[in-house]
């Protein structure tokens, strides 16, 4: 996985398997409809439903695509999900937007990744 920015946009690009699980290549998302982003040690934040419309959830690996919940999309690339229906998850870039697809994406990045985009987003603000 890739993420870039530039002065207008944040791109997650997939590649390999990571476009096979999620059932996407790239994720655009503009800098004007970023409403919130931060990076959560633990996040445990899950909507009160979801269902997985396309995507993959293997147990303790990977939960990866589009989720429909009672709030709209999310897109998610998290890796090593503890637990099965609310999992705890390590080490996650959550970004919230305006835009219908997608209301929130949860990404598994390192901190280091994640404070420097969080960075471009708030310089920005």
């Amino acid at each position: 996985m890739t993420i870039t920015t530039s002065p207008q946009a944040l791109t997650i690009e997939l590649h390999g398997r990571e476009q096979f699980w999620a059932l996407r290549a790239k994720v655009l998302v503009d800098h004007s409809s970023i409403t919130n982003m931060r990076f959560e040690p633990m996040f445990q934040d899950w909507r009160k439903w979801q269902v997985r419309m396309p995507g993959t959830h293997a147990p303790k690996l990977l939960l990866a695509g589009s989720y429909w919940t009672e709030e709209g999309w999310d897109f998610l690339y998290i890796k090593r999900p503890i637990g099965f229906l609310k999992p705890k998850v390590e080490n996650v870039l959550v970004i919230e937007t305006s835009q219908d697809k997608y209301r929130r994406l949860i990404i598994s990045v390192d901190k280091k990744l994640a404070t420097g985009i969080v960075k471009w987003w708030k310089t920005k603000n």
